[in-house]
């Protein structure tokens, strides 16, 4: 019997010696695990953190660009006005018709009689109309009717 004890004593220790390493060994491997995904947890948040700082990068590049557009467009905008204003200046002091033209329609206006001046404005007919009768009202009514006719 001394035979069957110690190699029922070597099965009990090696049973239990094998559910400790597993224990042990499955503690590990779950340490390991953790470990891992903490690491992988890192990169990623270290990843995040440069994509973060190179958005804030290219944000800020862009409103930098905007800024000078911005600053530019002001440039513009004024140098235009500036262009706007001196060339009124310029336009206002040439004449629209040569001095020839200006005399003459200067001494037209002078010449030019001066219609209905006895009548008030309100009761005037415009310029355009003729008068007394013109075209189809002038002459007989009986010519008038004729042109109807024809």
């Amino acid at each position: 019997m001394n035979t069957i004890a110690w190699i029922g004593l070597v099965v009990i220790v090696a049973a239990a010696a094998f559910s400790l390493g597993a224990m042990f060994t499955k503690k590990k491997f779950k340490q390991d695990e953790l470990e891992q995904q903490a690491n992988e947890a890192k990169a990623d948040l270290e990843q995040f953190r440069q994509d973060v700082a190179d958005h804030l990068d290219n944000t800020r590049k862009l409103v930098s660009r905007m800024q000078d557009n911005y600053t530019q467009l002001l440039n513009q905008v004024e140098e235009t006005n500036q262009l706007l204003l001196s060339d009124k200046q310029v336009i206002s002091s040439d004449p629209f018709f040569s001095k020839e033209t200006t005399e003459q329609l200067q001494a037209s206006l002078k010449k030019r009689p001066e219609r209905r001046s006895d009548r008030s404005n309100a009761t005037s007919q415009p310029t355009d109309f003729v008068e007394g009768k013109s075209g189809i009202f002038s002459g007989n009514s009986s010519e008038n009717e004729q042109i109807k006719i024809s």
